[in-house]
């Protein structure tokens, strides 16, 4: 055996990562010590790669593009029956092998295994959820104990006043604070429910400026509101939600300014071309860097009487158009948020 061929041997049977030669026709020529153990035996030569796989038919189908065309794959994900505990999760790389005629012959198959890993991301993402849900319960028994004290204590005030006049008034500050407390809970049982999106193509460009002229109605003041549109933007979206979140972006913005000041609107097409950028950019007092984190938790909130709803309700229909939103602010300098929505596939 020539000496270089020991020596890819070697390099091989001591890789950690799993190494598997597979023919024109998918069978199994060759495999690594590393492959056999991610395995747990189950590697046979000849055998299909494949017949391995839970997702066996989308394994067989990417292979077959490799072996046909040449194509190369790369972090594909699969799942493999475990003798023990619940499936592996492993990561393949596929890659054509050629003679040098420049013919493919077979695949070379380089394999990972994930499953610790993908363990761990699940374990931090539930430690993230159930973050995200002790602030949001937290959030909720604030809201709830404010409103119960101060229904309370006008009870308690009632019970001792003779006045009549002074009494009307206990009254009409204890329903104004009960119907804000059903006003809290009906904003949250919306923000819980699924969100069901009706897809039109929209013109983002008219319905914006639609919304800058309502703003200036809901929220006046001396500040200036200037819109930029650099390209056509027709977007599949819901126009009621997107308007809703539009919306309140251009509210909080504007309540930013305390009155003074100015916000752009911009409209542009990402370098991509697949996504239209919608930037809403206002000089007003910013964000502190330590609540930026924190502005999309349910009732988080930095306003005297905001619910906490308002961006989170914004982020999920964002998402449920399959698109991004992302907030960059300087504390006293200002606050630009901006979304990305896929764009009509020409």
């Amino acid at each position: 055996m020539k000496i270089h061929q020991l020596l890819s041997e070697h390099i091989t049977n001591n890789m950690p990562s799993g190494v598997i030669t597979v023919d024109h026709s998918g069978g199994i020529t060759s495999h690594n010590p590393a492959s056999d153990r991610i395995f747990e035996g189950a590697l046979v030569t000849g055998a299909l790669l494949p017949d391995l796989i839970r997702e066996s038919s989308v394994l067989a189908n990417l292979l077959g593009r490799c072996l046909q065309t040449g194509e190369i794959f790369t972090r594909v994900e699969f799942n493999v029956a475990a003798m023990k505990d619940a499936d592996k999760r492993i990561g393949i790389n596929l890659s054509p092998i050629t003679n040098a005629q420049g013919e493919i012959e077979g695949a070379i198959c380089l394999l990972s295994d994930l499953t610790e890993i993908v363990d761990l991301q699940t374990q931090i993402k539930l430690k993230e959820n159930f973050a995200a849900l002790g602030e949001m319960s937290a959030g909720i028994a604030h809201e709830f104990k404010n409103s119960i004290a101060t229904i309370v204590g006008y009870a308690q005030m009632s019970t001792q006043e003779m006045d009549v006049g002074i009494l009307h008034n206990y009254a009409r500050e204890t329903h104004k604070e009960s119907q804000a407390l059903s006003n809290m809970v009906t904003e949250f049982l919306n923000f819980a429910r699924p969100i069901k999106t009706s897809i039109h193509e929209v013109d983002l460009a008219e319905l914006l400026s639609s919304v800058i002229a309502d703003v200036k109605v809901l929220r006046p003041g001396d500040y200036d509101v200037g819109f930029h549109s650099v390209a056509e933007a027709i977007v599949p979206c819901d126009a009621t939600l997107m308007r809703q979140s539009f919306l309140n972006l251009l509210i909080n913005a504007a309540e930013a300014l305390n009155g003074k000041g100015s916000i752009t609107v911009r409209a542009d097409l990402s370098l991509d071309r697949g996504s239209v950028r919608i930037a809403i950019e206002d000089t007003g007092r910013g964000i502190p860097g330590g609540q930026i984190s924190k502005i999309f938790f349910p009732f988080f909130t930095t306003k005297a009487h905001g619910t906490g709803l308002g961006l989170s309700l914004v982020q999920k229909i964002v998402l449920a158009h399959n698109g991004k939103i992302e907030v960059q602010s300087s504390e006293g300098r200002g606050t630009r948020v901006t979304v990305s929505l896929p764009v009509r596939q020409k």
